[in-house]
């Protein structure tokens, strides 16, 4: 998990000295917050933890919208024992149309004091669950700036509620869903063989860690040349869990009438086309309760753009090269994710999983950041961000830093 993770690899960051327990507590809330993946949109993933000293005595996470907020599951079982007690949140609790649960459950079952992971990085919610907490007389620490430590305890904690939290962070920053571009390749960088044939790059277990993260998404993107070489359900396999709505963009419709795709039984397809193509069909599509929506001019930055409408906050691209290229191109790839099969296929012709980016140099080429490696059965499992994790919108009553600004090396 983020939080495990992150624990693991450390934080640079150094504070001066405060408790360890604080650090491990404030973990266990972003571990558990994460756990909300995929079923939250448009709102956070959230954990809290409720402890009196070392000891836990409650615990929430929140389940998506209709639900209890992650702060009352933790009260709620945490019962008398909640009373002087401490609560820890990944992320700052937020009164959420009408809903003032996760702040007025806290007041009333007489916690002492919360520990804050990371503010809201919506503005017109920053602070005001930090402040209410505050004027109903309890103690409030947000990592980072009230809660440090010399040894980086509380740095790797705060790490952790801002990755477990990274699509909220780039929507509020970015105006766009926090957006993953997966694909497997062999190890001289072909998804396919010359022929289009792409079944099986990589191994179980790296397609089981991809129906993982499409459980963790709000929506997988494919291009028009995946839907007619691989004919993809893009499920998670998992009947009960949650399954992300299925993304074809086609500008000319050039589609399969028959599809797996099509078949919107088990999850909704939207396809997003350019104004005017193929109305016959469109009127297919529709008839089988496919969704079609028009655009214009159909960009990647289009379609990111209307997502944020429609409330995702993350996306997953598992499409070609033709199609990742441009969706780099446009700045709307937040994240890398490249399972590399140690197989050898060749092939001059043979499809490589980005096309062409218009570079001539290698000191044109883009460099991830905070790359991690990772086995995966006899795969390796390469990730890192193409853009960095937004610095907060802090407010200016607390800070003088500003939002950070979309880069493209």
């Amino acid at each position: 998990m983020f939080a495990r993770a992150a624990l693991a690899q450390g934080c640079a960051l150094q504070f001066p000295v405060q408790s360890n327990t604080d650090s491990v507590h404030l973990l266990r809330a972003a571990d558990i917050a994460e756990m909300s993946l995929g079923l939250t949109a448009p709102h956070a993933n959230s954990g809290c933890v409720i402890a009196r000293g070392p000891h836990v005595v409650g615990e929430g996470f929140f389940y998506g919208q209709g639900f209890k907020s992650a702060e009352l599951q933790a009260v709620e079982r945490a019962g008398e024992h909640a009373q002087g007690g401490t609560a820890y949140l990944n992320l700052e609790p937020a009164d959420w149309l009408g809903d003032d649960s996760a702040i007025s459950s806290l007041i009333q079952a007489g916690v002492s004091r919360v520990v804050v992971g990371i503010r809201h990085p919506f503005e017109h919610l920053q602070g005001r669950g930090i402040t209410a907490l505050r004027h109903a007389g309890l103690n409030v620490d947000v990592a980072g700036e009230d809660l440090v430590d010399s040894r980086g305890n509380i740095a790797v904690a705060l790490k952790s509620c801002r990755v477990v939290n990274a699509p909220l962070l780039y929507k509020a920053a970015y105006k766009i869903p926090f957006s993953l571009l997966k694909y497997a390749m062999t190890l001289d960088g072909k998804i396919a063989a010359s022929s289009g044939h792409a079944a099986w790059v990589s191994g179980e277990l790296s397609r089981a860690r991809v129906f993982r993260t499409r459980a963790q998404s709000d929506a997988v993107i494919v291009g028009g040349n995946t839907v007619r070489r691989d004919n993809p359900s893009l499920t998670t396999r998992n009947e009960e869990g949650h399954q992300p709505v299925r993304i074809v963009m086609s500008r000319g419709l050039d589609l399969p009438e028959k599809a797996n795709l099509w078949d919107v039984s088990k999850t909704p397809t939207i396809v997003m086309t350019q104004e005017g193509s193929s109305k016959e069909f469109q009127k297919m599509l529709t008839a089988r309760g496919v969704e079609v929506v028009e655009f214009e001019f159909l960009t990647p930055r289009r379609v990111m753009e209307y997502c944020y409408t429609r409330g995702f906050l993350q996306i997953i691209w598992e499409c070609g090269g033709l199609l990742s290229a441009p969706a780099i191109s446009s700045g709307v790839i937040h994240k890398v994710l490249a399972f590399i099969a140690p197989k050898i296929v060749g092939g001059v012709l043979a499809p490589t999983p980005v096309g062409e980016l218009g570079m001539v140099q290698m000191t044109q080429a883009l460099n991830l950041s905070e790359v991690e490696f990772e086995k995966v059965g006899p795969d390796m499992l390469v990730s890192g961000y193409l853009q960095p994790l937004p610095d907060l919108p802090f407010d200016h009553t607390y800070s003088g830093q500003t939002k950070g600004h979309l880069t493209f090396a």
